[in-house]
C-alpha cells in the first residue's frame, strides 16, 4: 500500500494506460480479530495521516461482494486517479492489481512463500490464479513472513518485475498510540518492495529497492496509524490524525 505509485507503479500505469492457498493457524486466530477490523477495507472509510505540515489520505471503496479498492493521495487533490484492488478469497486477502478509469494493470506472482518472523523456514504457497497473497484474513498470534516474486503486466509494453517481502506481526496490547490517538490495539506490517521500473517508461535490468517501511494499523481506525519510513528518505514518519466513514 501507501504511495507505491509515486515512482514505481504509477510509472507502470502510465506506460500501459496511455498508449496463496496456505492454511491459517487455527485456535485463537479468530479471537484476535480480522484484517477487516484493522484495515476497514469493507467499510466506506477514510483517514488522513500527517508528518509536520505534510499530509496524505487513504480511502477504501468497497465494490460489493469480496472486492474493495483503496486510494492514496493528496487530500487537496482528491480523488487520485489510481487505486489498488484487493479481494478476500477464503482465508486470505489477495492483491489483484492497480487501476484507474482507463483500465487496470494486473499483478501476477510467479513464486510465493511463507515462513517465520525471520523469513526462515520458508515454504511455497499454492497459487490463487496468480494473485498475490497479501495478508491472512484472521489475525495470527505468531508473526509470519510472506515473499512474492512476479510481474506487473503492461499491455503493449514491457512487464515490470517485482519482489515484495512482508512481515505481519500479532496484535499489541491496547496501549498502542500516536500523537492523536491513545489506547489502541495495533498490528504491524513491515514491507520491502523492489522492482526494475526506473520510471518514465524505463523498464528492465535488475530489481532495485524502492520502499522499506513499517505500516501500523489500529483496530477500528485503519492503516497509516503510524508509518515509519526507512527507504527512501530514512527516518521519515507520519501519524494518523483523523479517521471517518462516508
Amino acid at each position: 500500500m501507501f504511495s507505491r505509485y509515486s515512482r514505481s507503479l504509477a510509472a507502470a500505469m502510465t506506460i500501459a494506460l496511455t498508449l496463496i492457498v496456505g492454511v491459517p493457524q487455527a485456535g485463537n486466530a479468530t479471537a484476535l480479530g480480522t484484517y477487516g477490523e484493522y484495515s476497514r477495507m469493507f467499510e466506506r472509510s477514510a483517514g488522513q495521516f500527517w508528518s509536520g505540515s505534510w499530509r496524505n489520505q487513504w480511502s477504501w471503496e468497497p465494490q460489493g461482494g469480496n472486492v474493495s479498492y483503496i486510494r492514496w493521495g493528496d487530500p487537496a487533490k482528491w480523488p487520485p486517479a489510481n487505486y489498488e484492488k484487493f479481494q478476500r478469497v477464503g482465508d486470505w486477502v489477495v492483491l489483484d492489481g492497480y487501476g484507474n478509469k482507463e483500465g487496470m494493470l494486473k499483478q501476477r506472482v510467479t513464486k510465493e512463500q511463507i515462513g517465520d518472523v525471520n523469513c526462515k523456514n520458508m515454504r511455497p504457497i499454492l497459487s490463487l490464479d496468480g494473485k498475490q497473497h497479501y495478508v491472512k484474513w484472521n489475525i495470527q498470534s505468531q508473526a509470519y513472513c510472506l515473499e512474492a516474486w512476479g510481474k506487473i503486466l503492461i499491455p503493449g509494453g514491457t512487464d515490470v518485475d517485482f519482489y515484495h517481502k512482508q512481515v505481519w506481526f500479532p496484535p499489541s496490547a491496547p496501549n498502542c498510540g500516536n500523537k492523536y490517538f491513545q489506547g489502541r490495539t495495533c498490528i504491524k506490517q513491515f514491507e520491502i518492495w523492489k522492482d526494475n521500473n526506473r520510471g518514465n517508461g524505463d523498464v528492465g535490468g535488475p530489481l532495485e529497492l524502492r520502499h522499506e517501511r513499517d505500516n501500523i494499523f489500529a483496530k477500528g481506525l485503519g492503516p497509516a496509524f503510524i508509518i515509519h519510513n526507512y527507504f527512501p528518505d530514512k527516518g521519515w514518519q507520519a501519524e494518523l490524525r483523523s479517521s471517518w466513514t462516508y
